[in-house]
């Protein structure tokens, strides 16, 4: 393991640094593996860079300074492997649920391969293609189900993609950015709403016969959004909170919960049931992307190399209405392939 070893820390509120480190060496169960790619979650690390939650929140307790972890998304080339561990080998390529850094040392159940000849910046999606999974498996997405996706920002583009990977009848995207709406378009969205909610409502009334649509994903994580999404949803049918907002105090419950019989489900990345590990939910989304029903062309906007992390994450903050994916290029200019 090399001691030149960096990673991308968030030392006190509003600051990025790219600081050195040395990683320990694997345990007879862990791999340790250098990253190629990694790819932000804009809305969740910008949350956390800024403080942007109220004190008494899992952002609180699950966060603090300095923050020595930034990402959750890395594709990576494993180096060494622990004497116990027989399904991976150095040169291995793998997904790593870790953050923005150039070594990890990790479980080897925690890692997932990376299919052969798959795009190894287009991989790095997993990470989000995971949290926004949740979402489609509880609401659940179906063939005929007639599903409004609140936010095109990174996780709503993935459920865009995986409304359309198993053929929603109606696949609405509300948004108020022109350019994110585009992609999710291009993703699979057949129907799309530049503009809030209030235009929302009028744009989506008439499908599923009038009813409106009966799911209801809200991936924006604005406390403002909840009570006005409540208002589009369709009699008896499922408000799915995906967008994790830092201020829960400020969503509120309004009388059409009651009168329209709704059901309000909440997802996290971390919420692993029906045997929907890590590792199952990786190897699904690596299927659906290698068999072509999940397309990912155009996602990636920027790249930076990691001394240029501090503009990186002035642009995700600055301009998020115009930038999708926004990548860590950790290969210095050489070859990925080891």
């Amino acid at each position: 393991m090399s001691p030149e070893a960096r990673r991308i820390i968030f030392p006190s509120p509003g600051q990025v640094e790219l600081v050195s480190w040395r990683p320990s060496e694997p345990d007879p169960d862990q791999v340790s593996a250098r990253s190629l790619y990694s790819l932000m979650s804009p809305g969740t690390e910008t949350t956390i860079l800024h403080r942007r939650y109220d004190p008494e929140t899992h952002f609180a307790d699950m966060f603090s300074f300095p923050q020595l972890q930034t990402g959750v998304q890395t594709v990576a080339v494993v180096e060494k492997v622990g004497d116990n561990v027989e399904e991976f080998a150095p040169g291995n390529i793998v997904f790593l649920r870790r953050g923005h850094g150039s070594h990890h040392v990790i479980d080897s159940d925690q890692c997932t391969a990376v299919p052969a000849h798959l795009d190894l910046r287009q991989a790095c999606w997993a990470g989000l293609a995971k949290t926004a999974f949740r979402a489609a498996w509880i609401a659940p997405f179906a063939a005929g189900a007639h599903v409004l996706i609140v936010g095109a920002g990174p996780v709503g583009q993935m459920a865009v993609r995986w409304a359309a990977a198993v053929g929603c009848a109606t696949i609405a995207v509300s948004d108020l950015s022109e350019h994110r709406l585009e992609h999710a378009r291009r993703g699979g969205a057949n129907m799309i709403v530049a503009g809030g909610l209030e235009v929302c409502c009028g744009a989506v009334a008439g499908i599923n016969k009038g009813a409106g649509p009966d799911i209801i994903v809200d991936s924006t994580g604005n406390p403002a959004v909840f009570c006005e999404a409540l208002s589009v949803t369709a009699r008896f049918g499922k408000l799915v909170l995906l967008g994790d907002t830092g201020y829960p105090s400020r969503q509120c419950l309004s009388s059409a919960v009651m009168t329209k019989g709704l059901t309000i489900q909440a997802v996290h990345d971390s919420h692993d049931r029906d045997g929907w590990s890590q590792r199952r939910v990786d190897e699904h989304f690596f299927s659906k992307v290698t068999g072509g029903s999940f397309t990912l062309d155009g996602l990636i906007e920027r790249e930076f190399q990691p001394e240029e992390c501090r503009y990186a994450y002035e642009l995700a903050d600055s301009a998020r209405n115009n930038v999708v994916g926004i990548l860590f290029d950790w290969t210095g200019g050489a070859s990925p392939c080891p």
